[in-house]
């Protein structure tokens, strides 16, 4: 029986001078659910939006425990921070398969008419790594390390509020201040980062770009929408979106790529192996030009997010 999936979109109630640890404990206990909420739809794989939504709800999690580290008990949080990066590594590679699978369409959209059939063979390859990936994926969420991660951290995310603030310097100041500084603080990263890269940069630099775009995401859609104002919020979220739609782009062509010839000595064993193999080497090229392409549109969308007006409205709004 297929289970309904839970988005990772988070609606608590949050206010300006709420304690930062009550603030930051209620969206993470949300996130947490998610997570549970979604564990069984992501091992059937029935529906592969399940391991989507859980793996956002990870990363938003991770993007807490980073970002407002000063309102956990530091002892414990850096334990916790391991964890959370294994189960997202651990569920990483079904989830790359599940959008390998899914993307293959546009994929073969991008060569001549007569070389689409072509990448038939590629198909089986990718769904044995699949099931692959799920096989160790479904160990990884049904296993004991999995189960006390999410007990322990349920537990302290109850307690945490109870605790001494001594060695928890943000626990007690209004979440509105310290989500602000954040926000603030990861704006003027990004655009410190952002003013480094060149058309021939490393892939690399702009793959830290847009990890570091999806924390500022993150803490605005978690926080900055419940405790600032819309129309300060509203368009700097667009123009965020912006520049994370263009580096995903880049991004995913580096990774479609790498899985085309990763998988290309694998393919050439097979029937019609080596008309998928050239269909595959045009893919590759198509595939570089559409990259240097977004190469090409960074400046304009990375310089509408780091305008000096939008640089001023930063330093107001989220003062």
């Amino acid at each position: 029986m297929s289970t309904t999936v839970v988005k990772a979109k988070v609606d608590v109630p949050l206010t300006y001078d709420q304690r930062a640890d009550v603030a930051a404990s209620a969206v993470l206990r949300r996130l947490l659910e998610v997570i549970g909420e979604n564990s069984e739809g992501a091992i059937s794989g029935e529906d592969p939006e399940h391991l989507h939504q859980l793996r956002i709800a990870v990363r938003r999690s991770r993007t807490v425990q980073r970002q407002l580290k000063a309102v956990f008990p530091p002892g414990e949080l850096p334990g916790f921070r391991a964890e959370f990066r294994w189960l997202q590594l651990a569920t990483g590679p079904a989830r790359d398969l599940d959008v390998y699978l899914e993307d293959l369409d546009s994929l073969r959209a991008m060569l001549p008419e007569e070389m689409r059939g072509d990448l038939d063979p590629l198909v089986p390859v990718l769904a044995h790594s699949r099931l692959t990936a799920r096989a160790d994926m479904t160990r990884a969420l049904r296993s004991l390390r999995a189960a006390n991660l999410f007990d322990d951290w349920e537990v302290l995310l109850e307690s945490m509020v109870e605790r001494s603030a001594h060695d928890r310097p943000a626990a007690g100041r209004p979440i509105g201040a310290v989500a602000g500084q954040r926000i603030r603080k990861v704006y003027k990263r990004i655009v410190k980062m952002g003013r480094a890269i060149e058309r021939d940069s490393p892939a690399e630099d702009y793959h830290e770009l847009r990890k570091k775009t999806k924390e500022l995401r993150y803490l605005l859609e978690l926080f900055g929408v419940k405790l600032f104002e819309d129309d300060a919020v509203a368009p700097f979220l667009t123009s965020l979106k912006g520049l994370q739609d263009l580096l995903g782009r880049h991004q995913d062509r580096e990774v479609q790529i790498a899985m085309l010839r990763s998988s290309a000595e694998e393919v050439a064993t097979l029937p019609g192996g080596g008309a998928a193999c050239m269909a595959m080497g045009t893919l590759v090229e198509r595939l570089r030009v559409d990259e240097q392409a977004a190469r090409d549109e960074f400046a304009e969308h990375f310089g509408e997010l780091s305008a000096k007006s939008q640089r001023a409205l930063v330093r107001k709004a989220f003062a």
